[in-house]
Protein backbone atom coordinates (compact mmCIF):
# COMPACT_ATOMS: atom_id res chain seq x y z
CA UNK A 1 0.00 0.00 0.00
CA UNK A 2 0.95 3.34 -0.82
CA UNK A 3 2.21 6.08 2.10
CA UNK A 4 -0.49 8.72 2.00
CA UNK A 5 0.21 11.99 3.85
CA UNK A 6 -0.99 15.55 4.05
CA UNK A 7 -4.61 15.27 4.53
CA UNK A 8 -5.03 11.45 5.17
CA UNK A 9 -6.03 10.69 8.73
CA UNK A 10 -3.85 8.12 10.65
CA UNK A 11 -6.53 5.63 10.50
CA UNK A 12 -6.36 6.19 6.83
CA UNK A 13 -2.88 4.58 6.92
CA UNK A 14 -3.98 1.22 7.95
CA UNK A 15 -3.05 -1.94 5.48
CA UNK A 16 -6.71 -3.38 4.07
CA UNK A 17 -8.18 -5.99 6.29
CA UNK A 18 -6.70 -9.57 5.68
CA UNK A 19 -9.50 -11.84 3.88
CA UNK A 20 -10.24 -13.17 7.12
CA UNK A 21 -11.04 -10.76 8.63
CA UNK A 22 -13.55 -9.43 6.60
CA UNK A 23 -15.79 -12.37 7.15
CA UNK A 24 -15.88 -11.97 11.26
CA UNK A 25 -18.64 -11.39 12.90
CA UNK A 26 -18.78 -7.08 14.70
CA UNK A 27 -19.49 -7.02 17.96
CA UNK A 28 -22.42 -4.44 18.76
CA UNK A 29 -20.43 -0.98 19.28
CA UNK A 30 -21.62 -0.24 22.74
CA UNK A 31 -19.95 -4.21 23.30
CA UNK A 32 -16.89 -2.41 21.37
CA UNK A 33 -16.53 0.53 23.85
CA UNK A 34 -17.14 -0.97 26.43
CA UNK A 35 -13.74 -3.51 25.53
CA UNK A 36 -11.94 -0.31 24.61
CA UNK A 37 -12.92 1.32 28.13
CA UNK A 38 -11.59 -2.22 29.87
CA UNK A 39 -8.53 -2.42 28.24
CA UNK A 40 -7.70 1.43 29.22
CA UNK A 41 -8.75 0.86 33.20
CA UNK A 42 -6.82 -2.42 32.81
CA UNK A 43 -3.53 -0.53 31.25
CA UNK A 44 -3.88 2.26 33.46
CA UNK A 45 -4.49 1.19 36.71
CA UNK A 46 -1.74 -1.51 36.45
CA UNK A 47 0.55 1.98 35.75
CA UNK A 48 -0.98 3.55 38.46
CA UNK A 49 -0.19 0.56 40.86
CA UNK A 50 3.19 0.29 39.98
CA UNK A 51 3.99 3.59 39.94
CA UNK A 52 2.54 5.18 42.76
CA UNK A 53 4.53 2.72 45.26
CA UNK A 54 7.85 5.63 46.04
CA UNK A 55 11.40 4.21 47.32
CA UNK A 56 13.39 6.77 48.60
CA UNK A 57 16.14 7.69 46.42
CA UNK A 58 19.71 9.47 47.10
CA UNK A 59 18.87 12.57 45.26
CA UNK A 60 15.60 13.11 47.18
CA UNK A 61 16.55 14.75 50.13
CA UNK A 62 18.82 17.29 47.88
CA UNK A 63 16.04 17.73 45.36
CA UNK A 64 13.78 19.05 48.50
CA UNK A 65 16.48 20.87 49.79
CA UNK A 66 17.97 22.69 46.59
CA UNK A 67 14.48 23.63 45.34
CA UNK A 68 13.74 25.12 48.58
CA UNK A 69 16.77 27.17 48.27
CA UNK A 70 16.23 28.40 44.90
CA UNK A 71 12.38 29.20 45.86
CA UNK A 72 13.40 31.30 48.42
CA UNK A 73 16.73 32.81 47.67
CA UNK A 74 15.05 33.68 43.74
CA UNK A 75 18.71 32.89 42.56
CA UNK A 76 19.39 29.81 40.66
CA UNK A 77 23.43 30.32 39.90
CA UNK A 78 24.67 30.86 43.15
CA UNK A 79 28.07 29.26 44.98
CA UNK A 80 27.13 25.75 47.09
CA UNK A 81 26.01 26.96 50.55
CA UNK A 82 26.09 22.98 51.43
CA UNK A 83 30.19 21.64 51.54
CA UNK A 84 33.05 22.93 53.09
CA UNK A 85 35.28 21.85 49.65
CA UNK A 86 33.93 24.15 47.18
CA UNK A 87 35.09 27.97 47.99
CA UNK A 88 34.49 29.86 45.43
CA UNK A 89 32.98 26.89 42.24
CA UNK A 90 29.93 28.32 41.16
CA UNK A 91 26.94 25.40 41.59
CA UNK A 92 25.68 24.72 38.33
CA UNK A 93 22.41 23.59 39.09
CA UNK A 94 21.15 22.11 36.00
CA UNK A 95 17.84 20.64 37.34
CA UNK A 96 16.86 24.12 39.14
CA UNK A 97 13.05 23.62 37.75
CA UNK A 98 12.46 19.99 38.25
CA UNK A 99 13.96 21.02 41.85
CA UNK A 100 11.75 23.89 42.37
CA UNK A 101 8.76 21.78 41.51
CA UNK A 102 9.56 19.03 43.73
CA UNK A 103 10.06 21.60 47.19
CA UNK A 104 6.59 22.82 45.93
CA UNK A 105 5.28 19.47 46.10
CA UNK A 106 6.38 18.55 49.17
CA UNK A 107 6.25 21.61 50.95
CA UNK A 108 2.10 21.66 50.01
CA UNK A 109 1.62 18.00 51.06
CA UNK A 110 4.62 16.45 52.37
CA UNK A 111 5.95 13.04 51.07
CA UNK A 112 2.23 12.70 49.39
CA UNK A 113 2.69 15.74 46.96
CA UNK A 114 5.74 13.91 45.13
CA UNK A 115 4.47 10.59 45.23
CA UNK A 116 1.06 12.50 43.82
CA UNK A 117 3.94 13.99 41.32
CA UNK A 118 5.21 11.12 40.26
CA UNK A 119 2.17 9.19 39.57
CA UNK A 120 1.03 11.78 37.41
CA UNK A 121 4.07 11.61 35.56
CA UNK A 122 3.30 8.22 34.90
CA UNK A 123 0.08 8.38 34.04
CA UNK A 124 1.09 10.82 31.59
CA UNK A 125 3.39 8.97 29.86
CA UNK A 126 1.57 5.75 29.58
CA UNK A 127 -1.67 7.64 28.52
CA UNK A 128 0.02 9.46 25.89
CA UNK A 129 1.87 6.70 24.43
CA UNK A 130 -1.39 4.58 24.73
CA UNK A 131 -3.32 7.56 22.63
CA UNK A 132 -0.73 7.55 19.94
CA UNK A 133 -0.76 3.89 19.05
CA UNK A 134 -4.25 4.00 18.85
CA UNK A 135 -4.35 7.07 16.73
CA UNK A 136 -2.04 4.94 14.07
CA UNK A 137 -5.15 2.86 14.53
CA UNK A 138 -3.83 -0.26 16.18
CA UNK A 139 -6.69 -2.03 18.13
CA UNK A 140 -6.80 -1.22 21.96
CA UNK A 141 -5.66 -4.96 22.54
CA UNK A 142 -2.29 -4.36 21.20
CA UNK A 143 -1.96 -0.99 22.18
CA UNK A 144 -2.30 -2.12 25.69
CA UNK A 145 0.01 -4.91 25.26
CA UNK A 146 2.70 -2.88 23.92
CA UNK A 147 2.31 -0.21 26.54
CA UNK A 148 2.55 -2.74 29.43
CA UNK A 149 5.84 -4.27 27.66
CA UNK A 150 7.22 -0.34 27.90
CA UNK A 151 6.33 -0.37 31.57
CA UNK A 152 8.40 -3.15 32.36
CA UNK A 153 11.54 -0.96 31.36
CA UNK A 154 10.60 1.35 33.72
CA UNK A 155 10.24 -0.29 36.82
CA UNK A 156 13.62 0.87 37.98
CA UNK A 157 13.52 4.12 36.96
CA UNK A 158 9.60 5.19 38.20
CA UNK A 159 10.04 3.50 41.48
CA UNK A 160 11.94 6.28 42.84
CA UNK A 161 11.24 10.02 42.71
CA UNK A 162 14.09 11.36 40.54
CA UNK A 163 13.99 14.61 38.05
CA UNK A 164 14.64 12.46 35.50
CA UNK A 165 11.21 11.39 35.05
CA UNK A 166 10.13 14.94 33.58
CA UNK A 167 12.28 13.81 30.65
CA UNK A 168 9.73 10.88 29.58
CA UNK A 169 6.63 12.32 28.53
CA UNK A 170 8.71 15.18 26.86
CA UNK A 171 11.08 12.94 25.07
CA UNK A 172 7.91 10.87 23.93
CA UNK A 173 6.21 14.05 22.89
CA UNK A 174 9.53 14.86 20.05
CA UNK A 175 9.19 11.20 19.03
CA UNK A 176 5.54 11.97 18.05
CA UNK A 177 6.21 15.15 16.68
CA UNK A 178 8.64 13.86 14.20
CA UNK A 179 6.19 10.67 13.08
CA UNK A 180 3.74 13.58 12.60
CA UNK A 181 6.11 16.26 10.82
CA UNK A 182 6.93 13.05 8.48
CA UNK A 183 3.23 12.44 7.30
CA UNK A 184 3.11 16.11 6.95
CA UNK A 185 0.92 17.00 9.52
CA UNK A 186 3.46 21.15 10.71
CA UNK A 187 0.84 22.18 12.69
CA UNK A 188 2.16 21.64 15.64
CA UNK A 189 5.99 21.69 14.56
CA UNK A 190 6.54 25.18 16.14
CA UNK A 191 5.51 23.53 19.52
CA UNK A 192 9.04 22.53 19.65
CA UNK A 193 10.89 25.24 20.54
CA UNK A 194 8.99 26.33 23.77
CA UNK A 195 9.36 22.57 24.58
CA UNK A 196 13.06 22.46 24.36
CA UNK A 197 13.65 25.90 26.55
CA UNK A 198 10.78 24.27 29.05
CA UNK A 199 12.88 21.06 29.35
CA UNK A 200 16.23 22.69 29.39
CA UNK A 201 15.65 23.92 32.86
CA UNK A 202 14.00 20.79 33.78
CA UNK A 203 16.67 18.24 33.47
CA UNK A 204 19.86 18.03 30.41
CA UNK A 205 17.75 15.02 29.09
CA UNK A 206 16.95 17.48 26.76
CA UNK A 207 20.61 16.34 24.69
CA UNK A 208 18.17 12.91 23.93
CA UNK A 209 15.41 14.74 22.53
CA UNK A 210 17.95 17.25 20.30
CA UNK A 211 19.59 14.56 19.21
CA UNK A 212 16.91 12.74 18.02
CA UNK A 213 14.98 15.93 15.96
CA UNK A 214 18.59 16.40 14.55
CA UNK A 215 19.10 13.03 13.50
CA UNK A 216 15.59 12.80 11.79
CA UNK A 217 16.09 16.29 10.06
CA UNK A 218 19.39 15.42 8.67
CA UNK A 219 18.25 11.94 7.24
CA UNK A 220 15.18 13.52 5.87
CA UNK A 221 16.90 16.00 4.19
CA UNK A 222 19.51 13.51 3.18
CA UNK A 223 16.88 11.05 1.61
CA UNK A 224 15.50 13.46 -0.85
CA UNK A 225 18.69 14.56 -1.87
CA UNK A 226 19.71 10.88 -2.35
CA UNK A 227 16.68 10.17 -4.44
CA UNK A 228 16.66 13.08 -6.57
CA UNK A 229 13.61 14.97 -4.90
CA UNK A 230 14.84 18.79 -4.50
CA UNK A 231 12.04 20.23 -5.05
CA UNK A 232 9.49 20.76 -2.55
CA UNK A 233 7.52 17.34 -1.56
CA UNK A 234 3.91 17.74 -1.67
CA UNK A 235 2.17 17.51 1.73
CA UNK A 236 5.77 16.63 3.17
CA UNK A 237 7.51 20.01 5.66
CA UNK A 238 10.04 21.92 3.21
CA UNK A 239 13.61 21.86 3.90
CA UNK A 240 13.60 25.47 5.31
CA UNK A 241 10.36 24.12 7.80
CA UNK A 242 12.83 21.64 8.93
CA UNK A 243 15.93 23.41 9.64
CA UNK A 244 13.95 26.49 11.08
CA UNK A 245 12.39 24.12 13.80
CA UNK A 246 15.74 22.54 14.16
CA UNK A 247 17.71 25.30 14.68
CA UNK A 248 15.09 27.14 16.88
CA UNK A 249 14.57 24.32 19.20
CA UNK A 250 18.56 23.95 19.52
CA UNK A 251 18.72 28.22 19.84
CA UNK A 252 15.73 27.74 22.85
CA UNK A 253 17.76 25.66 25.22
CA UNK A 254 20.12 28.32 25.60
CA UNK A 255 16.98 30.24 27.50
CA UNK A 256 18.07 29.02 30.90
CA UNK A 257 20.28 30.65 33.88
CA UNK A 258 23.66 29.92 32.62
CA UNK A 259 22.83 29.96 28.70
CA UNK A 260 25.79 28.36 26.57
CA UNK A 261 27.58 27.53 29.62
CA UNK A 262 25.09 24.64 29.84
CA UNK A 263 26.01 23.52 26.79
CA UNK A 264 29.46 23.53 27.41
CA UNK A 265 29.18 21.66 31.08
CA UNK A 266 27.09 18.86 29.79
CA UNK A 267 29.43 18.60 26.56
CA UNK A 268 32.47 17.98 29.07
CA UNK A 269 30.24 15.99 31.66
CA UNK A 270 28.97 13.38 28.59
CA UNK A 271 32.25 13.15 27.72
CA UNK A 272 33.96 11.95 31.10
CA UNK A 273 33.46 7.83 31.84
CA UNK A 274 31.65 7.32 35.49
CA UNK A 275 32.52 3.79 36.49
CA UNK A 276 31.60 4.15 40.11
CA UNK A 277 27.81 5.10 39.01
CA UNK A 278 26.12 1.54 38.25
CA UNK A 279 23.36 3.62 36.03
CA UNK A 280 25.89 4.95 33.76
CA UNK A 281 27.35 1.56 32.83
CA UNK A 282 26.17 -0.41 29.62
CA UNK A 283 23.30 -2.42 29.64
CA UNK A 284 24.33 -6.13 30.36
CA UNK A 285 22.63 -7.81 27.72
CA UNK A 286 22.97 -11.40 29.93
CA UNK A 287 21.08 -10.74 33.07
CA UNK A 288 17.22 -10.97 32.97
CA UNK A 289 16.79 -7.37 32.19
CA UNK A 290 19.14 -6.93 29.32
CA UNK A 291 18.03 -10.39 28.08
CA UNK A 292 13.54 -8.75 28.40
CA UNK A 293 15.12 -5.85 26.09
CA UNK A 294 16.73 -7.82 23.80
CA UNK A 295 13.84 -9.82 23.03
CA UNK A 296 11.78 -6.36 22.82
CA UNK A 297 14.40 -5.15 20.41
CA UNK A 298 14.09 -8.50 18.32
CA UNK A 299 9.80 -8.41 18.32
CA UNK A 300 10.31 -5.07 17.05
CA UNK A 301 12.49 -6.01 13.99
CA UNK A 302 10.01 -8.93 13.46
CA UNK A 303 7.42 -6.13 12.96
CA UNK A 304 9.67 -4.02 10.89
CA UNK A 305 10.04 -7.11 8.58
CA UNK A 306 6.65 -8.44 8.19
CA UNK A 307 5.17 -4.81 8.35
CA UNK A 308 3.34 -3.80 5.51
CA UNK A 309 3.31 -0.31 6.61
CA UNK A 310 5.64 2.49 5.25
CA UNK A 311 9.09 2.83 7.01
CA UNK A 312 10.28 6.41 5.80
CA UNK A 313 14.12 6.17 6.25
CA UNK A 314 14.55 8.87 8.52
CA UNK A 315 12.01 7.32 11.27
CA UNK A 316 14.00 4.05 11.02
CA UNK A 317 17.14 6.17 11.92
CA UNK A 318 16.04 7.81 15.13
CA UNK A 319 14.82 4.38 15.77
CA UNK A 320 18.37 2.47 15.25
CA UNK A 321 19.82 4.98 17.37
CA UNK A 322 17.24 4.66 20.27
CA UNK A 323 17.95 0.95 20.30
CA UNK A 324 21.70 1.50 20.49
CA UNK A 325 21.32 4.06 23.43
CA UNK A 326 21.07 1.72 26.41
CA UNK A 327 24.22 -0.09 24.94
CA UNK A 328 25.87 3.20 26.05
CA UNK A 329 24.81 3.18 29.73
CA UNK A 330 21.88 1.35 31.29
CA UNK A 331 19.66 4.55 32.32
CA UNK A 332 18.72 5.23 28.48
CA UNK A 333 16.65 2.02 28.85
CA UNK A 334 13.28 3.82 29.52
CA UNK A 335 13.90 6.47 26.49
CA UNK A 336 14.77 3.49 24.10
CA UNK A 337 11.58 1.61 25.49
CA UNK A 338 9.41 4.53 24.62
CA UNK A 339 11.13 5.05 20.85
CA UNK A 340 10.16 1.47 19.82
CA UNK A 341 6.69 1.40 20.88
CA UNK A 342 6.24 5.31 19.29
CA UNK A 343 8.11 4.19 15.96
CA UNK A 344 7.97 0.83 15.84
CA UNK A 345 3.93 -0.33 17.53
CA UNK A 346 2.55 0.31 14.23
CA UNK A 347 4.97 -2.21 12.53
CA UNK A 348 4.12 -4.87 15.23
CA UNK A 349 0.69 -4.67 15.26
CA UNK A 350 0.24 -4.78 11.32
CA UNK A 351 2.51 -8.33 11.67
CA UNK A 352 0.58 -9.40 14.68
CA UNK A 353 -2.59 -8.98 12.22
CA UNK A 354 -1.06 -10.96 9.53
CA UNK A 355 -0.10 -13.65 11.73
CA UNK A 356 -3.73 -13.35 13.44
CA UNK A 357 -5.76 -13.24 10.09
CA UNK A 358 -3.73 -16.51 8.90
CA UNK A 359 -5.18 -18.59 12.31
CA UNK A 360 -8.81 -16.54 11.87
CA UNK A 361 -10.49 -19.53 10.62
CA UNK A 362 -10.08 -22.06 13.91
CA UNK A 363 -10.97 -19.38 16.84
CA UNK A 364 -13.09 -21.88 19.36
CA UNK A 365 -16.00 -21.10 21.38
CA UNK A 366 -18.33 -17.89 21.43
CA UNK A 367 -16.75 -14.64 20.30
CA UNK A 368 -19.60 -11.65 22.58
CA UNK A 369 -19.51 -13.99 25.31
CA UNK A 370 -15.18 -14.33 25.37
CA UNK A 371 -15.23 -10.63 25.11
CA UNK A 372 -18.01 -9.54 27.43
CA UNK A 373 -16.16 -12.29 29.97
CA UNK A 374 -13.24 -10.28 29.46
CA UNK A 375 -13.93 -7.07 29.72
CA UNK A 376 -15.70 -7.87 32.98
CA UNK A 377 -12.30 -9.40 34.63
CA UNK A 378 -10.21 -6.12 33.20
CA UNK A 379 -12.73 -3.68 34.80
CA UNK A 380 -12.82 -6.01 38.10
CA UNK A 381 -9.02 -5.89 38.19
CA UNK A 382 -8.46 -2.67 37.41
CA UNK A 383 -10.61 -1.96 40.82
CA UNK A 384 -8.66 -4.36 42.61
CA UNK A 385 -5.83 -2.51 41.72
CA UNK A 386 -6.73 0.58 42.68
CA UNK A 387 -7.62 -0.25 45.56
CA UNK A 388 -4.17 -2.20 46.09
CA UNK A 389 -2.64 1.38 45.93
CA UNK A 390 -4.23 3.59 48.53
CA UNK A 391 -1.50 2.38 51.00
CA UNK A 392 1.26 3.22 48.44
CA UNK A 393 0.51 7.34 48.80
CA UNK A 394 1.48 7.09 52.59
CA UNK A 395 4.80 6.71 53.09
CA UNK A 396 8.38 7.25 50.65
CA UNK A 397 9.74 4.11 51.90
CA UNK A 398 12.83 3.80 52.74
CA UNK A 399 14.48 0.52 51.34
CA UNK A 400 17.87 -0.51 51.52
CA UNK A 401 17.49 -4.02 49.48
CA UNK A 402 16.10 -1.41 46.46
CA UNK A 403 17.22 2.54 47.20
CA UNK A 404 20.21 1.96 49.27
CA UNK A 405 21.04 1.98 53.29
CA UNK A 406 21.02 5.41 54.48
CA UNK A 407 22.72 6.18 58.11
CA UNK A 408 19.71 7.26 59.94
CA UNK A 409 20.81 6.27 63.67
CA UNK A 410 24.29 8.21 63.13
CA UNK A 411 22.88 11.19 61.23
CA UNK A 412 20.30 11.36 64.27
CA UNK A 413 23.40 11.29 66.48
CA UNK A 414 25.15 14.08 65.05
CA UNK A 415 21.77 16.57 64.63
CA UNK A 416 21.19 15.34 68.52
CA UNK A 417 23.98 16.43 69.70
CA UNK A 418 23.82 19.81 68.01
CA UNK A 419 27.11 20.30 66.79
CA UNK A 420 28.40 22.64 63.98
CA UNK A 421 31.37 21.13 61.48
CA UNK A 422 32.86 19.72 58.20
CA UNK A 423 31.59 16.09 57.40
CA UNK A 424 33.65 13.53 54.94
CA UNK A 425 31.03 11.85 53.91
CA UNK A 426 30.08 8.90 51.42
CA UNK A 427 29.11 10.01 48.28
CA UNK A 428 25.79 8.08 48.39
CA UNK A 429 24.78 9.26 52.06
CA UNK A 430 25.51 13.34 50.95
CA UNK A 431 22.19 14.55 50.47
CA UNK A 432 20.61 12.76 53.05
CA UNK A 433 22.80 14.54 55.46
CA UNK A 434 22.19 17.88 53.71
CA UNK A 435 19.01 17.78 54.29
CA UNK A 436 19.15 16.74 57.93
CA UNK A 437 22.16 18.47 59.38
CA UNK A 438 22.84 21.53 57.02
CA UNK A 439 23.32 24.21 57.36
CA UNK A 440 25.15 23.29 60.45
CA UNK A 441 27.28 20.22 59.00
CA UNK A 442 28.58 20.83 55.82
CA UNK A 443 29.71 18.07 53.38
CA UNK A 444 32.35 16.95 51.38
CA UNK A 445 30.15 15.67 48.49
CA UNK A 446 27.17 14.43 47.68
CA UNK A 447 25.09 13.17 44.76
CA UNK A 448 25.43 16.68 42.68
CA UNK A 449 29.02 15.58 41.37
CA UNK A 450 30.40 17.99 39.09
CA UNK A 451 27.69 20.33 39.10
CA UNK A 452 29.07 21.65 42.57
CA UNK A 453 32.31 20.22 42.81
CA UNK A 454 35.78 20.53 41.55
CA UNK A 455 37.12 17.40 39.81
CA UNK A 456 40.36 17.48 41.72
CA UNK A 457 38.08 17.44 45.04
CA UNK A 458 35.54 15.11 42.96
CA UNK A 459 38.61 12.43 43.27
CA UNK A 460 40.21 13.33 46.70
CA UNK A 461 36.61 11.88 47.63
CA UNK A 462 36.80 9.11 45.38
CA UNK A 463 40.00 8.34 47.21
CA UNK A 464 38.43 8.17 50.50
CA UNK A 465 35.37 6.39 49.64
CA UNK A 466 37.91 3.45 48.40
CA UNK A 467 40.51 3.75 50.51
CA UNK A 468 42.79 4.05 47.81
CA UNK A 469 45.62 6.26 46.40
CA UNK A 470 46.18 9.08 48.75
CA UNK A 471 43.05 8.43 50.39
CA UNK A 472 43.45 10.83 52.96
CA UNK A 473 44.13 13.95 51.00
CA UNK A 474 40.81 15.07 52.16
CA UNK A 475 41.67 14.85 55.54
CA UNK A 476 45.41 16.63 54.70
CA UNK A 477 43.55 19.32 52.82
CA UNK A 478 40.75 20.23 53.72
CA UNK A 479 39.41 21.36 57.28
CA UNK A 480 37.97 18.20 58.36
CA UNK A 481 36.54 17.40 61.78
CA UNK A 482 34.11 14.34 61.63
CA UNK A 483 34.38 11.54 59.02
CA UNK A 484 31.42 8.83 58.36
CA UNK A 485 32.93 5.91 56.37
CA UNK A 486 30.98 2.57 55.71
CA UNK A 487 31.69 0.14 58.49
CA UNK A 488 34.25 -2.61 57.30
CA UNK A 489 35.44 -0.96 54.30
CA UNK A 490 38.68 -0.24 53.63
CA UNK A 491 38.51 3.88 54.57
CA UNK A 492 36.78 2.45 57.81
CA UNK A 493 39.86 -0.13 58.45
CA UNK A 494 42.19 3.37 57.53
CA UNK A 495 40.58 5.17 59.81
CA UNK A 496 41.32 3.33 63.27
CA UNK A 497 45.36 3.09 62.25
CA UNK A 498 44.89 7.17 61.46
CA UNK A 499 46.62 9.17 63.81
CA UNK A 500 44.71 12.16 65.40
CA UNK A 501 41.50 10.63 64.75
CA UNK A 502 39.53 8.00 67.09
CA UNK A 503 35.99 6.30 66.94
CA UNK A 504 33.08 7.96 67.71
CA UNK A 505 30.25 5.83 67.34
CA UNK A 506 29.86 2.48 65.47
CA UNK A 507 27.03 0.45 63.70
CA UNK A 508 26.59 -2.27 61.22
CA UNK A 509 26.39 0.12 58.30
CA UNK A 510 28.51 2.84 59.50
CA UNK A 511 31.31 4.35 61.71
CA UNK A 512 31.63 8.23 62.76
CA UNK A 513 35.33 9.33 62.89
CA UNK A 514 36.73 12.70 65.42
CA UNK A 515 39.39 14.78 65.18
CA UNK A 516 40.95 14.77 69.01
CA UNK A 517 40.48 17.70 70.88
CA UNK A 518 37.84 19.02 69.10
CA UNK A 519 34.72 20.16 70.82
CA UNK A 520 32.25 18.83 68.13
CA UNK A 521 33.98 15.21 68.49
CA UNK A 522 33.32 15.10 72.27
CA UNK A 523 29.91 16.91 71.89
CA UNK A 524 29.01 13.49 70.14
CA UNK A 525 30.62 11.09 72.18
CA UNK A 526 28.25 12.21 75.49
CA UNK A 527 25.08 11.97 73.31
CA UNK A 528 23.05 9.07 73.41
CA UNK A 529 22.55 7.38 69.80
CA UNK A 530 18.55 8.20 69.06
CA UNK A 531 15.95 4.76 68.59
CA UNK A 532 16.15 5.08 64.87
CA UNK A 533 16.65 2.06 62.32
CA UNK A 534 20.43 2.31 61.92
CA UNK A 535 20.25 2.05 57.71
CA UNK A 536 16.73 3.83 58.16
CA UNK A 537 14.50 0.26 57.09
CA UNK A 538 11.34 0.82 57.57
CA UNK A 539 10.77 4.47 57.99
CA UNK A 540 9.91 7.08 55.51
CA UNK A 541 11.27 10.13 53.79
CA UNK A 542 12.40 12.45 55.29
Amino acid sequence: MAYRTGASTEHDSQPHAAPGDATAPHPPPHRTLWAHIAVVAAVMSLVFYRFSETIADPDLWGHVTFGRVVWHSGAVSQPDPFSFVTAGHLWLNHEWLSEVIFYLAFAAMGPLGLILLKTAISLIVFGLLYYHLCRQGLPPLRAGLIVLAVVHFFLVSLITARTLFFSYPLFLVVLIMIRRLTRGETSWAWTLPPLFALWANLHPGFLAGIGVLGIWSFTELATRSLSGRRREIPHRPSARVILTVLTASALATTLNPFGLDLWRFLYRTATVPRPDITEWQPLALMTPYGLAYAAYVAVAAWGLLYSRRERPPALLAVLIVTIVLPLIAIRHTPLAALGIAALAGEHISDALGRASAAKSGRRPGDPGRIQVAATVLLLAGAGLLITLSVPHFSCIRLEPAIGGSYPARVIGLIKKSGVRGNLAIHFDWGEYAIYHLGPSVKVSVDGRRETAYPRAVYIENLNFMHGQGDWDALLKNHDTHLALVKSGSPTFNLMKLKPGWHLIYEDPLAGLFGRDGLAATEAIGRTAPPRLPYDGAGSCFP
